[in-house]
């Protein structure tokens, strides 16, 4: 039979133990619970995808990091790729890549840290923009925080 002192001691052993190492996950980073989305976009051509965007979208608690890629394989013009955040119907931030010629790598973070809630879509869109002023645009894809 085990005396009373050793039962008391071994559980204050156990909660001196537990206070210093803590309890699984309490100092962990809190992570969000929601997948990462991916986007390919093309600006329309018959040719083929020539102008283009593509990456993921890391969801956090009230904002997100894009990386990825704008390309633009035109001899001409330029590629920008357009990055908005909504909350609801509301656009709370944007931001845009742009390439003149060749590939861009990007990574940033889109959103605003101090709304409560964040938001719950991206959009986005990619364009060539010619040299005549003229635009060519993909439609836009909408990315939801689920």
């Amino acid at each position: 039979m085990i005396g009373i002192r050793r039962v008391v001691a071994v559980v204050a052993l156990a909660l001196a133990l537990g206070a210093a190492v803590g309890t699984p996950g309490a100092s962990a980073k809190a992570e969000a619970a929601w997948a990462d989305d991916f986007f390919s976009i093309c600006v329309p051509d018959p040719a083929g995808c020539y102008a283009y965007t593509y990456g993921s979208v890391v969801w956090g608690n009230r904002t997100a990091t894009i990386n990825g890629t704008v390309a633009n394989e035109y001899t001409s013009g330029y590629v920008t790729a357009y990055f908005e955040a909504y909350a609801g119907s509301t656009k709370i931030a944007s931001t845009t890549r742009t390439v003149s010629s060749g590939t861009r790598g990007f990574q940033f973070g889109l959103g605003d840290p101090d709304r409560v809630g964040g938001f719950d879509r991206t959009k986005i869109t990619v364009c060539w923009h010619g040299t005549d002023s003229s635009k060519v645009c993909s439609a836009p894809v909408h990315l939801w925080r689920d």
